[in-house]
Formats: structure tokens, sequence, C-alpha cells
């Protein structure tokens, strides 16, 4: 049967990349995919997936190698595939013919190897996803084609013949004679043997040094030439196999073996978060706004930086019902507003790659384009300004959106008087409610969490009493200005406390 690909299924071609570096950038989802495999795996983090079918697909893949059994299988091969493309590349550096052609031949034997081990060790495990069973089948039958077993017997018979290669080494002065093995002592075995009594008992024999030369010197160009000359069948069948086989991986087996890295990268990092207390979950995933809800969600990023300093995230969640399509964030500064706003963006985005996301129960919409307008830097270059360089961006993501889309706005219209970003605010998100769309705007305008019945408002909490603490929690209310207030008091020495110390 054939054999597709594990992350695009049976289509023809993975599509275009769709997703913007600024978007990724801003939703700290560039910090995400440097943790899981980088650049390595660009062609799948940045084409969000558009079927639903192609979601559950791998959705299904990851829940298969969440199974440590199976995870392991997966996890050798790989390792295997590594240390096949570690042999050729040495292979690929070397000068010396037959040099490069016995580490293209041990390189074939890791190959067979890996490719075998894997074949016999998926016929036992329980896979579930539509993925893995087909390749457990089409690897299956490549194991056992004429062509592979001819490959594999026909590598074993050289290697064979060249290990059954001996010869012997006499030094005398400055001069080297090689010559036809001829039943001599070998001293290597002699020296060892000698020694072996002062190795202390239950030390293992150490491993042989590693040669710290990527090529032959002369002395061993030269030792090796004459040993051609005195066993050239064995080196002339050398030479023809590697010749025909110079293109041993199979194309299907390669592709395979980049795109399964996708999945056991992110999973590497799931299994690391989730042991410090930060829960992933599979969202239900629906074709069009059929409510949104994410529960226990939080930054990866954040928690991935946080792990490392063996601390945890604080988390939060959202939904979003009925009419309800945006999400006002207001509260103090440095509250995790910002924070709140990337997790809602990568929640999403994460979905629509067919990934587990943060949180312990989701359901989310499958997105066709996810923007984000964030602040920027000045353009010093244009003359007309910041504002206007923000009404433009935003205008640019208005006339691509779709009831599909979705925006996160951080702090948008900042640079102009607060009156006047009402007024944009305003019209802004009557735009993106007209077209469907669904967003989160984090702002310091109260009034834009009451601006329409479609906005829900969350408020960055603080806790109560004369020195409010902000506890990054974000909660569905209206605002009310006093967290605000709050944040602004404490800011310039104005609690209660502070105002009475003085006093005294």
């Amino acid at each position: 049967m054939d054999f597709g690909s594990i992350l695009w299924g049976h289509a023809d071609a993975a599509g275009p990349e769709t997703a913007e570096d600024t978007t990724l950038t801003d939703l700290n989802l560039d910090q995400v995919f440097a943790a899981t495999g980088g650049a390595e795996h660009r062609a799948a983090q940045y084409r969000p997936l558009r079927d639903i079918a192609l979601v559950e697909f791998r959705q299904r893949v990851f829940g298969d190698l969440e199974d440590d059994a199976v995870r392991s299988v997966f996890e050798a091969f790989v390792d295997g595939m590594r240390s096949v493309r570690a042999h050729l590349e040495r292979a690929g550096r070397l000068t010396h013919p037959q040099q490069r052609n016995r580490w293209q031949i041990d390189a074939e034997a890791v190959y067979c190897r890996t490719v075998r081990g894997m074949s016999i060790a998926l016929r036992g495990l329980p896979l579930h996803s539509t993925g893995l069973r087909e390749w457990a089948a089409w690897l299956s039958g490549y194991v056992d084609l004429d062509s592979f077993r001819g490959f594999a017997e026909d590598g074993a018979g050289v290697r064979a013949e060249l290990d059954a290669v001996r010869y012997s080494v006499q030094v005398t002065g400055r001069q080297l004679v090689i010559d036809r093995y001829g039943g001599q002592p070998d001293f290597s075995e002699t020296i060892a043997a000698a020694f072996a009594r002062f190795r202390p008992e239950g030390d293992p024999a150490r491993s042989p040094a590693v040669d710290p030369w990527p090529d032959m010197n002369e002395v061993e160009e030269q030792v090796i030439a004459a040993v051609i000359d005195q066993h050239p069948a064995v080196f002339e069948r050398l030479g023809r196999h590697a010749e025909r086989y110079r293109d041993f991986i199979d194309p299907v087996i390669a592709r395979f073996d980049a795109e399964v890295r996708f999945y056991l990268d992110y999973l590497r990092l799931v299994r690391g978060l989730r042991a410090r207390g930060m829960p992933f979950c599979y969202p239900e995933v629906t074709a069009e706004f059929a409510g949104i809800e994410v529960v226990d969600g939080f930054d990866a990023a954040l928690g991935f930086a946080l792990a490392k300093r063996q601390a945890t995230v604080v988390r939060n969640g959202f939904r979003l019902d009925g009419r309800e399509r945006v999400l006002a964030v207001t509260g103090p500064n440095q509250g995790g507003k910002s924070t709140f706003a990337r997790m809602v963006g990568q929640s999403l985005y994460l979905a629509a790659l067919g990934c587990p996301i943060p949180g312990t129960r989701a359901r989310t919409m499958l997105p066709d384009s996810v923007f984000t307008h964030f602040i920027r830097a000045d353009d010093i270059e244009d003359p007309h300004g910041a504002l206007a360089q923000e009404l433009t961006r935003m205008r640019d993501i208005l006339d691509r959106l779709t009831a599909r889309s979705v925006v996160v706005l951080n702090e948008s219209f900042s640079t102009t008087t607060a009156s006047d970003a009402v007024a944009i605010g305003a019209d802004v998100v009557g735009r993106i409610i007209e077209r469907g769309a669904m967003a989160v705007y984090v702002t310091f305008l109260d009034e834009l969490a009451t601006v329409r019945p479609e906005v829900v408002s969350m408020v960055a909490g603080v806790e109560s009493g004369d020195d409010p603490v902000r506890t990054f929690r974000i909660e569905r209310r209206l605002p009310d200005g006093l967290a605000y207030a709050a944040a602004v008091a404490q800011r310039h020495g104005l609690t209660y406390h502070e105002i009475r110390a003085r006093i005294r």
C-alpha cells in the first residue's frame, strides 16, 4: 500500500506557508517552536491546518505517541536514522574512496537494523491512529520487498568479506612492510591479555579510542593501498556495491523520519511542562464558531521559561458563547493581561496545528488566520508618525478578516489621546464583530469593555486590601477602575499604609 505523510495524510502537498513571523513573535510562539525543534519543523509550524479531518488525524497520532511504549519505538527509530545521517555526513567529508565506501556500508547496516527493528516492534503495539497504522503496514511491506532484502544481504556480504580481511604490519625502523596474514600472533591481543590482571575486578574494558582525524593520513593511505593490492576482489565488490546503493535511503522513510520528529519534539515539551503541574489537552475543534472555551490555559512559552527555574504559571481560562466575539481585557499594568492575550492566540494557533494545547479542557474554532496588532517601534522613516502606522497595519488586518479569523490586539492605539483611542478602538471592535471574527483586545480603556453586547469584559485581578497585590488571574467581570487606581497609588507611594507612615 502507498503511504502519504504523517503530517498531511494523503494530501498532494502541504500548501504554502500562511503564518507570519510577526504573528509568531507577538504570541511568543517563536519561543515555543525554538523549544520544539526550531526551523527543522518550519514546514509544519508555519502552515496551520484548514481541514478538521486533518486536525483530528494529527491529534490521534499525538495520542498514540503519548503512550510510553509506542513513543519509545519511534524515538529509537529517530535515533537510528540520526546515526545513519551522521555516518553519511562523515562519509561525505572523506576523500579516500574506499574509506568513504566503508562508512557508507556501515550506515547501511544501521539503516537496515533500524527499519527492521521498528517493523518488528510495531507488530505488537496498540496503534489507534490512522497515520501510524498505515505507516506500520507500509513498513512491514517495505522490509519484505525483494529489493530491500537484496540490498541488505549484499551489504552484509560485503561487510563480512571486509571483516575477514587480515594482514600483518612489520615495523623496522622507519619502514613498514604490509603482508598477508599467515597465522602470526596478534600482539594487540597479547598486550591486552598481559595487562588485564591490573584492571580492577568488575571494571569494564575501555571502549576503543575514537579516531580524531576525519580522514586518513599519508601512512594510513599507503597501508590501505597495499591491503587493496593483496585483496583486490573484496574492495572491487565494495566499490560496486557502494556505487549501486549510493542513495539507499527510501524517500518515504526519509520523509517520515523528518515529520515524526515534529510530534516527538513537541511531546517532549508537553511532558516536561506536565511534570511541573502544567496540563495539556486535546481541544474539540469546530469548523465554524460554535462557542470557544479554554479551561486552565497558560502561555506555553512562559511555562517553559518558568519550568527551567522550577516554577509554574498562574492558569486562566476564557469562553465566548452565542453572540460573544470579543474579549476586552483591562486592569493594572503588569497584571498578566498581555500574557493572557498571548495564551488565547497560542491556544487557537496550536489547535490549528493539531497539537495538544495548554489547559485541562478546550473547545476552539479552526481559524483561517490569526492576526496580531501589537505596539511596534516607531518607524522614523515614515513621516506620518506612530498612530498612522498603527492605523495602516489595522486596515490591512481588517481587509483580510473573515468569520473564521482571530485578532489579538495588545494596547493598540495607545499612541494617541484617550478619547481618540476610545473612538478608534470602538470602531475597530465594531468592524471585527460585523465580520463575525473573534478577537482579544488588551486595553487601558475601560470604555471598550462595554462598547457592544458582543464584547466580554475581563479584568486583571488584584487582591483587595490597603496594599493591593496582583493575582495574575484574569476574571470575567465588568471593569470598575479600582484595580487600576490601586496600582497607580501603589506605584506613587500613596497607599493607606504608606500615607500613615509618612504622617507618623
